[in-house]
């Protein structure tokens, strides 16, 4: 009877415990909501095809080239609090997917458009808005990011075609007043390209704290041009190139090169390169732009077209500055140029005789630098031929009559001239020289005073300079605050054994 009763509470006791495990939920089998699918990479980083932000994010974790623009499709999170200043116009942002903070990517100091476009303030860009962004990339500091100068392509579908139009402002427009822009910098050794405090891209090898040079070579490189739709298009920049030559001799070692390529492999020294430079001019003081201009019309219809500068020297170094670069529709254009007043003479000689005169100066005896400071007139009193040239004097500071600047080799050179006094007060006069350094001149050196100098009749000068190492130089004639007065110069000759500098 016991076992029986103990058998009916162990089945009602079973009975208990299976009804009351009916109502669990079995989650290995019944899911209750369906988990978020991971995001897939898509996109190759083209115009026409654009990463999603989980495709670069790919890239740069499989070693995509931080030198090369990719494009980026993404919806943006938010805008850095602060990070907008009007005087760039660049924003500090993030976008991700869907718009949401999950998996957000960083874009640095991002503009509005190509070519710096300024943003109009920090409420340009709002939550939701979907961008296609153009840029290099890479992780910084453990962050991936879009890098600086980066710009929208379009926003909200509005600006971005997948067949890149013509830009309005042309395929590249770089002033090089602050950076480099879509310009990548690649040096092979020493100095590189840098930008100039006063708003140019410059390449020496000479430092003028240390007097030193350092053997360098740089690569300024463009970014990617696609003429794929152009007409024929024209590069153009203004420049300044000095000391490239010695004595009218290429510096051994110095190179200022403008290359373009079809072919670009990201390293400049493996990129087979096609030089367009042609003759650059190379100026006499620091103020004077010239202008370089190339037809692309044999590049129109073609893509990936790269452009380079490219600088170097050894012992010696020149200085190459670069400003207002331009690559834009169209075909060259040349404007001839016109004096203020006509010129009269033989402007290709050194015109030690002063018969060579432009917009009335004596040409060739203007310096870059302070060494000459004279006030020079056109006189008819000559030595010989129609002119002599008349120097200012005071009698308050000494006054040179300055011949530009030139690179001179060691060495004794003799000067040879004719001085007459423009006024019966007379005369005193030394020719010297004097080394200028990135327009700066040194220490006068003077060979000794011719004084007592008649107003009736031309003195003959001759007297021994002695240029103690390579350098530049100005050969200057000093007219002695005492007298003071005016006087007059003529067939200056300079030379160095048989060789003639000047006459």
């Amino acid at each position: 009877m016991k076992k029986f009763i103990y058998s009916c509470l162990f089945l009602a006791m079973a009975a208990i415990t299976f009804s009351s495990c009916e109502d669990v939920p079995a989650p290995y089998n019944m899911p209750n909501e369906p988990e978020t699918p991971e995001v897939q990479p898509t996109g190759t980083g083209t115009a026409a095809d654009p990463f999603n932000v989980a495709g670069v994010v790919k890239y740069i974790d499989e070693g995509g080239s931080a030198e090369t623009e990719v494009y980026v499709k993404g919806k943006v999170v938010s805008v850095v609090q602060g990070s907008f200043d009007a005087s760039y116009g660049s924003l500090k942002y993030y976008i991700s997917e869907d718009g949401t903070p999950t998996n957000q990517f960083y874009v640095y100091n991002g503009y509005a458009g190509p070519n710096r476009t300024k943003f109009t303030g920090e409420d340009a860009l709002k939550q939701g808005d979907e961008v296609v962004i153009c840029g290099k990339v890479d992780s910084y500091n453990g962050t991936k990011e879009f890098l600086v100068n980066n710009y929208i392509v379009s926003l909200n579908g509005v600006g971005g075609t997948t067949t890149p139009d013509t830009p309005a402002d042309g395929y590249i427009n770089e002033t090089f007043s602050k950076s480099f822009g879509t310009f990548t910098l690649k040096t092979i050794k020493g100095t590189p390209w840098i930008i100039d405090s006063y708003g140019y891209a410059k390449a020496t090898g000479y430092d003028n704290t240390s007097k030193v040079t350092t053997p360098s070579e740089s690569y300024l490189v463009s970014k990617a041009i696609d003429l794929s739709t152009s007409k024929g298009a024209t590069l153009k920049l203004s420049y300044i190139l000095r000391y490239a030559t010695y004595n009218g001799v290429p510096t051994e070692g110095v190179k200022n090169q403008v290359l373009i390529t079809e072919n670009y492999t990201g390293d400049p020294a493996t990129t087979k390169w096609t030089d367009i430079t042609g003759t650059l001019t190379e100026g006499t003081d620091w103020k004077t732009w010239s202008t370089y201009t190339y037809d692309l019309a044999s590049y129109k219809g073609k893509k990936n077209i790269v452009i380079a500068f490219h600088y170097a020297c050894e012992a010696k170094s020149g200085t190459w500055q670069i400003k207002e670069l331009t690559v834009k529709e169209g075909a060259p254009t040349v404007e001839p140029e016109t004096p203020d007043t006509p010129s009269t003479g033989d402007t290709t000689t050194p015109n030690g005789d002063f018969e060579t005169w432009v917009d009335g100066k004596p040409n060739n005896w203007k310096t870059t630098s302070s060494a000459g400071n004279a006030t020079l007139t056109q006189s008819t009193d000559a030595h010989s031929g129609k002119y002599s040239v008349k120097v200012g004097g005071s009698t308050t500071a000494n006054k040179r009559l300055g011949y530009k600047e030139m690179e001179l080799k060691a060495g004794t050179y003799k000067i040879k001239l004719y001085v007459k006094a423009a006024t019966a007060t007379g005369a005193s006069i030394q020719a010297g020289f004097v080394p200028v350094t990135e327009g700066k001149v040194g220490d006068y050196k003077y060979s000794g005073y011719i004084n007592d100098i008649s107003n009736t009749e031309w003195t003959l000068v001759e007297k021994d300079l002695v240029i103690p190492s390579d350098g530049k130089y100005c050969i200057v004639i000093m007219n002695s605050k005492k007298p003071g007065g005016d006087v007059l110069i003529d067939d200056l000759t300079l030379t160095l054994g048989e060789t003639v500098i000047i006459k």
